[in-house]
């Protein structure tokens, strides 16, 4: 169980790291919008693999 949850936590991690690269052409305030949600995701999903996968523990 200790692995799903793993795995879950790194891909909600690459999931904020696309929206984190994600450049919109001409959309200056959707890039901003798009760069606070790929860190929110990013920071989830640590939080995830600290707490729940217990991933920092060994």
């Amino acid at each position: 169980m200790k692995y799903i949850h793993a795995i879950i936590g790194m891909v909600i991690i690459v999931l904020g790291c696309a929206f984190l690269s994600t450049t919109i052409e001409e959309a200056p305030v959707r890039n901003v919008m798009l760069k606070v949600y790929g860190a929110i995701i990013v920071s989830i999903g640590s939080f995830y693999l600290k707490k729940i996968a217990k991933f920092g523990k060994q």
